[in-house]
């Protein structure tokens, strides 16, 4: 009898996962899921791929488990993001390969990187009585017991067997509504390490993984889960690299030069140390157990090495070194140098220079431009004042520097040549003879956008400068209180005249980077509130912006920037058009202008006012609580209240 009903139970289920959203228990509540259609686990027969299929790259996990029934998982990853039918026909096909054990989904999480699921999952006993139990409903659905956990007498591991119908979500699901067993754990795959890297000295790196003040860093480790720079070359014109040091001679590119000489291959000296400083932020090698790591750590650096010294012919010299990093490949060219914010030449110009920057953005990568990164400089104490060459060019992106506090470093160059700015204080990077020193300076800003560009183009290498550029300027975190500003010239997004654009973001730079690879689609929220500000954007381009739909909605048509006014009769659709080259995109937005009927969940009786910190609302649904309370109250459908979303701790002022 019992038989039959578990049957009937997983028949029912069968129908229902069918038909709803994924979902798990937790605490005995059913929490809905998204799966994540750009990521799924597998598991083969003999831990070998022996397949390829064009529009998936794959990754092995590096698993720590130490039971021999968690087998060795490999990551799928689409090279660009699949529509539904696109994602089920993948898992379809897969399923039909008989070297495949199991498909183990992905799940989105909000702010997070997706979360990925294995062949092992756990169930809870109500008594240790029932473990026989657990054996015979087991075996009946193809899943194993493979033991008690340790310490923990009622719960036990289960695995998946190559002939179960469930992947290990449902399998845990199936479990729990039987209702012979107390609870159970599907056993995601979460990631607690401290950090993302076993670099011991990453947490010292405040840059890429700010501990302190967390807002303020590049979100690096979001990033490294699209890419690592691989195959992407940066020249870094500077004072030599120390090409033994054991925490980047991994990534060492075998073309070099030497621009003070005109020959092969650069040369380095011991006491100049600022070359291999650079380098190391540019792309140190991850996970090795040493040390730091860099930005792009499977980057290639090519060293174009001067010493930096005033000589009769130093503009003609540098100027070799760049035009040699371009003609031989390099993606990206970094200059942590500069003519000290014009303190010893004043206005004067090299037009041999010039020539070779120019001629590095225009005709470097086979015509779609070598990346130009330079520090702003180290003069910005009292005036807004930036080096040159950085500010000859607008193509040049021109980088200051912030302390780890998210404001601008005191030294640094700014003023309206200014493009973004990065981490630049008491930066740790690599010194020659193996060893690290911590830095201060725009010098040390520069290389981390000159990593993030290695990033980027490492996803999609056929983005010309000038698209990589937009996505790094559109991109930046707006930090520090400073005011942003809608400013003529600057077309991609507000920008400030001592951060420009703001802070570099590593993690949504690459998910821009990564939706060029489909098809063109405007990005930016489809629900606006009375009061709201939206940017649009096509990523690795500048259309040019317009709307139509509801009065009084305006957008920039340079910048995509979108204004909802602070109105209470605005309400309907508005239509966003991108023309990009007599391309035409276009998107859908709700305009919301009205207040929100809100919904109190529990209690009901009398009405009141209730505030937040900016916003005054009536309530619409009756509510019961003593003023100096809070309660949580929700919006019935989604939107934004001055651009932030739906849920707020509400405070009562009158009313009961």
């Amino acid at each position: 009898m019992k038989t039959k009903i578990i049957l009937s139970i997983f028949l029912f289920m069968v129908i229902l996962m069918n038909a709803q959203n994924q979902y798990y228990y937790y605490k005995g509540e059913k929490i809905i899921l998204k799966v994540d259609r750009n990521n799924f686990n597998i598991v083969t027969n003999d831990g070998v791929l022996d397949f390829s299929i064009p529009d998936l790259t794959v990754q092995d996990i590096n698993l720590k488990a130490t039971d021999k029934e968690v087998q060795k998982i490999k990551k799928l990853t689409f090279k660009s993001l699949p529509d539904e039918t696109e994602y089920k026909n993948t898992v379809k096909k897969l399923k039909q390969n008989k070297n495949i054990k199991y498909i183990l989904p992905y799940f989105e999480r909000k702010g997070g990187t997706p979360i990925g699921t294995s062949n092992v999952f756990y169930v809870k006993l109500k008594n240790e009585s029932d473990s026989t139990l657990l054996k015979r409903i087991s075996a009946q659905k193809n899943v194993s017991v493979i033991k008690q956990i340790p310490c923990m007498p009622l719960w036990y591991m289960l695995s998946l067997n190559s002939l179960c119908e469930f992947n290990s979500l449902e399998a845990s699901n199936f479990f729990y509504e039987t209702g012979y067993f107390q609870d159970v754990d599907p056993a995601f795959m979460f990631e607690f390490r401290p950090t993302c890297t076993n670099d011991p000295l990453f947490n010292q790196l405040w840059g890429l993984y700010n501990s302190s003040n967390p807002e303020f860093d590049i979100n690096i480790c979001e990033a490294w889960n699209f890419t690592r720079g691989g195959s992407i070359k940066v020249a870094v014109v500077d004072q030599g690299i120390d090409i033994n040091h054991n925490d980047l001679s991994a990534n060492i590119h075998p073309l070099s030069f030497d621009a003070q000489s005109g020959t092969s291959p650069s040369v380095f000296s011991q006491n100049r140390k600022h070359g291999t400083h650079v380098a190391g932020t540019v792309a140190a090698v991850r996970d090795n157990n040493l040390q730091v790591v860099g930005v792009a750590p499977e980057a290639k650096l090519m060293g174009v090495s001067h010493p930096l010294y005033v000589t009769t012919t130093i503009s003609a010299e540098l100027a070799s070194g760049i035009s040699w990093a371009w003609q031989n490949g390099a993606d990206v060219i970094t200059n942590s140098w500069g003519d000290q914010g014009g303190v010893l030449y004043d206005g004067l110009h090299s037009v041999i220079l010039e020539n070779a920057i120019v001629d590095a953005m225009t005709r470097g990568r086979q015509g779609k431009g070598s990346l130009v990164v330079f520090a702003a400089g180290n003069y910005g104490d009292y005036s807004p004042i930036m080096d040159y060459p950085a500010t000859f060019h607008n193509d040049i992106i021109t980088v200051g520097a912030i302390v780890s506090n998210g404001t601008r470093a005191e030294y640094s160059g700014y003023g309206n040549k200014l493009d973004v700015v990065a981490p630049g204080s008491n930066i740790l990077s690599t010194i020659p003879n193996n060893d690290t020193d911590s830095y201060y300076g725009t010098s040390m800003a520069a290389p981390h956008v000159a990593g993030l560009s290695a990033l980027i183009l490492s996803i999609n290498p056929n983005l010309t400068r000038y698209q990589v550029t937009n996505i790094i300027e559109s991109s930046c975190q707006k930090i520090g209180g400073y005011t942003y500003n809608i400013t003529s010239g600057k077309l991609n997004g507000t920008w400030n005249n001592e951060m420009g654009y703001g802070l570099i973001d590593a993690y949504k730079a690459l998910q821009l980077a990564q939706a060029t690879l489909n098809n063109p689609v405007i990005i930016g929220k489809e629900t606006l509130w009375g009061g709201c500000t939206e940017q649009y954007l096509i990523p690795g381009s500048n259309p040019i912006w317009s709307c139509s739909g509801v009065s009084g909605v305006t957008i920039d048509s340079n910048t995509g920037i979108l204004q909802v006014p602070n109105d209470s009769t605005l309400n309907g659709i508005i239509t966003v058009t991108a023309n990009h080259y007599g391309q035409i995109y276009t998107k859908q937005v709700q305009i919301i202008a009205k207040y929100p009927v809100c919904r109190v969940c529990y209690l009901d009786t009398w009405g009141g006012e209730f505030q937040m910190t900016r916003t005054r609302l009536p309530l619409y649904f009756p509510v019961a609580v003593m003023p100096g309370n809070i309660m949580k109250l929700y919006l019935d459908y989604p939107a934004y209240i001055n651009g932030i979303a739906t849920q707020y701790d509400w405070n009562l002022i009158s009313g009961f």
